[in-house]
């Protein structure tokens, strides 16, 4: 049965397993683009993915004009269950077929926010975020300005922002304008439990998790990982999780959710096994303190 968690201050019942929903519409390398599941899948498959997901109670699912095809994937997907969906998607970055093109302006975001909607297929969205954000985009309120337009007219129910700077979701939690902030947190980074964490817990500010598998990295894919120091973290991550009868993605996503101000998790995914196994690593017990311990000296 999934779990689900309070997005802050909305009042929103997330699962706590996010759908992440960029593998099924962009060709996605990470650190493997030699490999055969570079590719995305073909629209029907994609779509079985999102619906199995649907059937096993996951209702939040994050995308962005970024990831090409996905919204319009997602859109199809949700005829008819539209009501029972949480969608998030983003304004600022796009993908013109070969690379992440950014625009923050007022007039920009604005037209992001129209297409999004159109290729939803939707009159609302339900959390309408910046996508990449700096902290000099947030202190320059352009993007949010219209996005808080958007709001006013009903086409956005909470606004939030995805961003892999410390700077940046201070500022935006500080100014009190943002429901939510997406960051990275992972076994192997830890940068935003130092104080973004506790000011979104203070102000209630819901905390939404990307990156929980490291891109990947805490997965079977870290069998290619060519950097020694980083496979040696990774290691030592083996050895908890082998203590713990545990794979290393059961154990990446129980130490993610271990965090009671994260409020959902984001697990990208395109295939029905992948998202089976996040699904039942959900469902595990809490880890011992012991180790949380251990994988918090790991990064000191």
């Amino acid at each position: 049965m999934m779990k689900y968690r309070k997005l802050g201050r909305t009042g929103l019942d997330v699962s706590l397993l996010g759908f992440g929903a960029l593998e099924i519409g962009r060709n996605w390398p990470y650190w493997r683009k030699e490999k055969e599941d570079f590719v995305r899948p073909n629209e029907m498959d994609a779509v079985k993915v999102i619906h199995t997901a649907v059937d096993h109670g996951i209702n939040f699912f994050d995308t962005a004009p970024a990831y090409y095809a996905s919204e319009e994937i997602l859109g199809k997907a949700f005829k008819g269950i539209r009501k029972n969906i949480l969608i998030a998607t983003k304004c600022g970055e796009w993908f013109d077929g070969e690379k992440s093109v950014y625009d923050y302006s007022y007039a920009e975001t604005k037209k992001f926010i129209e297409n999004s909607l159109k290729v939803l297929q939707t009159d609302y969205i339900d959390l309408l975020q910046i996508h990449s954000a700096t902290a000099d985009i947030i202190r320059q309120g352009e993007t949010f300005a219209a996005m808080k337009e958007a709001q006013n007219e009903g086409k956005a129910r909470f606004l939030g922002l995805s961003t892999d700077f410390e700077d940046a979701a201070l500022a935006a939690m500080e100014s009190n304008e943002y429901d939510s902030i997406q960051v990275s947190y992972n076994a192997l980074n830890l940068l935003m439990t130092k104080n973004v964490f506790h000011l979104a817990e203070k102000n209630n500010i819901g905390i939404i998790v990307k990156d929980g598998l490291a891109k990947g990295m805490l997965s079977k894919k870290y069998s290619d990982i060519a950097d020694a120091k980083q496979m040696g973290k990774i290691e030592q991550l083996l050895r908890i999780a082998t203590e713990n009868n545990l794979t290393l993605s059961e154990l990446a996503i129980s130490y993610v959710i271990s965090s009671s101000i994260v409020s959902s998790v984001i697990v990208g995914t395109k295939k029905i096994e992948h998202l089976n196994a996040n699904i039942s690593a959900i469902q595990l017990p809490n880890l011992s303190v012991d180790t949380l311990n251990a994988i918090a000296e790991l990064n000191n």
